[in-house]
């Protein structure tokens, strides 16, 4: 069978929409189309080595451009009130005119009232003038009758001796002297019952504890066995034979009472003995342990 040049010509035509254009062999091959991977962006570090010695490093966040605020539109102004018209009227609108005041030519006066209305009990200004109530001399935590200290909780006299720890102060007209006795007789009794050497009458120190102490503040009165261990406590802090006891308050504000109560420390570093006693303001032993455990009793390690 022969076909016309036409014929094949629309032949070809029909073949070419099936197949595409693809399908004779005279058109180059098309290349697949390759897709851009997003580029990895490392944060700058030496990284880790791996077991093969590919260094792993960590992938930086991208960069979070903030969007730029926009302008805010100014706020519109507020619109103006309606002016009144002027009625030409004068007095409120009346015809009448306005009547004089009459000025006090100083025949109605009273002189003893604009006095009394000068000090009318406000000290002239709402207290400005008022005197101020005074600082108490004493301390309002420390009952003055055993301790003298002033309202920051310091004895009246010169420092004595210092070290890293505290500031000592002779007993000498800081506490009295039955107090000081008793505080002694009461030490004493306790070191026998420990089986430790006694602390001696002089001298008596009261310490007050520096602020990077465990008790910042606190009032002791303190003795000792004997001069080597006086010097060696109060020079150079070290206190292996402590015999000393603080003043405890049972109200650290002073505002419901001034109750004082003796918490002892006696420690002997030669027997390796340590021991804490409380007594009341009363003079009743509370138990071997510290003031402030025997007044707070639900503490935690009760």
């Amino acid at each position: 069978m022969r076909f016309s040049t036409s014929t094949f010509f629309a032949f070809s035509l029909v073949l070419t929409n099936l197949f595409g254009a693809s399908a004779w062999a005279s058109d180059p091959p098309k290349k697949p189309e390759v897709k851009e991977e997003p580029k990895i962006i490392y944060v700058e570090e030496e990284g880790e080595l791996g077991r093969r010695g590919n260094v792993y490093k960590r992938v930086a966040k991208p960069k979070f451009e903030e969007p730029e605020p926009l302008p805010k539109p100014p706020f519109p102004k507020p619109p103006e009130p309606p002016k009144k018209e002027d009625s030409g009227k004068k007095d409120g609108g009346h015809g009448e005119p306005k009547k004089e005041e009459k000025k006090d030519e100083g025949k109605g006066a009273d002189p003893k009232k604009d006095e009394k209305k000068k000090d009318d009990g406000h000290g002239g200004g709402h207290g400005k003038d008022a005197k101020k109530p005074e600082v108490a001399a004493l301390s309002a935590v420390y009952d003055a009758s055993v301790i003298k200290l002033d309202p920051n909780n310091r004895p009246f006299t010169p420092v004595a001796f210092t070290n890293a720890y505290a500031d000592y102060f002779v007993c000498h007209k800081t506490i009295k002297a039955k107090y000081r006795d008793t505080v002694l007789a009461e030490m004493n009794t306790f070191a026998d019952r420990m089986g430790i050497p006694r602390a001696q009458d002089m001298p008596c120190m009261i310490k007050v504890a520096k602020a990077n102490t465990k008790f910042p503040g606190s009032i002791y009165i303190e003795f000792y066995v004997d001069d080597k261990a006086e010097k060696a406590c109060i020079k150079k802090g070290e206190c292996g034979s402590t015999r000393l006891m603080m003043l405890h308050p049972k109200d650290k504000t002073g505002k419901k009472s001034q109750e004082l109560y003796r918490s002892y420390v006696l420690t002997d570093e030669k027997k390796f003995r340590r021991a804490n006693f409380c007594v009341s303001p009363e003079g009743q032993l509370l138990g071997e342990k510290h003031c402030y455990v025997v007044l707070n009793p639900d503490w935690l390690f009760n």
